[in-house]
């Protein structure tokens, strides 16, 4: 059995950082201790803790946990599940990334809470909120689990050294500062923490029943994270500024000094998925798909290989035509709805009064679709964007103004 999992929680106390959640008289402890939950939703960064709070939940209310990864299920799955929660009570489904489940799934789960057949605990590293219907939202609960703290990485070590004593017949166990060095390496993430911590222990030096915990093999496993918060955002910043302005060299040089010194993959995908809108928008509108599909190849491809995807993603994005117009068009509905109530007009409403069906004229015509004349979306003349701009003004011809 590896560390990370002798150190499986057992109980609300053995889960470290998240105090908040599992202190006594918490709301979530009440709900799990008074079963009185029909949907629950942990969100928080890997490693923090959710999958264990899961499993603790079946023990306290002796309930079998069936795990399930949204990523690798789907319908059928979860039928098969609804026939076999019909012979059993008080089922835990938990689902690991519950956001990737589209609305048909959801649907099916919403109609197993609603029958009593089984308590949902979703989990996700990303907030789920926004992905869930409302039906599923109004009936689940969200809870944020954190990053580890560095007191709480101690804690945990200190959970860990009877083990480690035991697995290596010593008595005492020396860090000699290698402990700082593991929790810089785990960034908030026990599960992590745990593994470097095992590696340190096979790789360290015994003598007179003293074992020394070693750094010599986790060092090129993982950098140490040796920026500030204002070098990232300097870094991050230089990234992204060097892909709206069309250099890939420079935002090559910036991504990869973000992942030398520590910063997350997942972490850098995600600015990039705003960049595909926020920078290249309409001008190549495939650039959203595209960097998400490279998300995702990284994801099942992992580590050292996965880099070359990362590379490929931001020398695209670097190399694409640009349009901010989306971004601008954002912005400038906001603003305007600050000062503003805008009133559907008669023709779209829900019961309308003189609407007129586009495919009965060709497929356009021109009609009212608001009150006023506004112009929030405006299209460049680069890439893609340039056709709409063209088809748009083509369409609204003297009476919007794309010019």
């Amino acid at each position: 059995m590896n560390l990370a999992d002798a150190m499986r929680p057992q109980t609300f106390d053995d889960i470290v950082g998240q105090e908040h959640l599992t202190s006594s008289g918490s709301l979530l402890i009440s709900l799990i201790e008074s079963a009185s939950f029909d949907s629950i939703m942990f969100v928080g960064p890997p490693g923090t803790g959710k999958t264990s709070m899961a499993e603790v939940t079946g023990r306290v209310i002796s309930a079998p946990v069936y795990k399930i990864h949204a990523a690798v299920s789907g319908a059928a799955e979860l039928k098969k599940l609804s026939e076999q929660a019909a012979f059993e009570r008080n089922i835990i489904v938990f689902i690991d990334e519950i956001h990737r489940y589209n609305k048909s799934q959801q649907d099916i789960l919403l109609k197993l809470i609603d029958d009593r057949k089984v308590k949902l605990i979703g989990a996700s590293a990303e907030n789920p909120y926004f992905n869930l219907i409302p039906a599923l939202r109004s009936r689940s609960i969200m809870f944020r689990f954190n990053a580890l703290s560095d007191e709480a990485f101690e804690k945990l070590y200190m959970k860990a050294v009877p083990y480690l004593k035991e697995q290596h017949s010593v008595s005492e166990i020396a860090e000699n500062g290698v402990l700082k060095h593991i929790i810089a390496l785990s960034q908030g993430d026990s599960r992590r923490f745990l593994n470097l911590l095992e590696i340190s222990a096979l790789t360290g030096s015994k003598d007179n029943g003293v074992l020394t915990l070693s750094t010599k093999e986790i060092e090129n496993l993982m950098p140490v994270n040796n920026f500030s918060d204002d070098e990232f955002y300097d870094n991050l910043s230089a990234m992204i500024k060097s892909i709206r302005g069309s250099d890939p060299d420079a935002a090559l040089l910036w991504c990869f000094k973000l992942i030398k010194n520590g910063v997350a993959p997942e972490a850098v995908f995600r600015r990039l998925m705003i960049s595909a809108s926020e920078d290249v928008g309409n001008a190549f509108p495939d650039g959203q798909v595209f960097v998400n599909a490279c998300y995702n190849s990284f994801m099942n491809v992992g580590i050292p290989e996965g880099y070359i995807i990362l590379a490929h993603a931001v020398t695209f994005l670097a190399s694409c035509p640009k349009s901010n117009r989306s971004y601008n068009g954002y912005h400038g509905v906001m603003d305007y709805l600050k000062n503003h109530e805008p009133v559907v007009p008669e023709n779209i409403r829900q019961n309308p009064k003189g609407y007129k069906y586009p495919f009965d004229y060709g497929n356009f015509v021109k009609q009212k679709y608001m009150q006023e004349n506004l112009l929030f979306y405006n299209p460049s003349d680069f890439g893609f964007e340039q056709k709409i701009k063209e088809r748009l003004h083509k369409l609204w011809h003297n009476f919007k103004d794309y010019e």
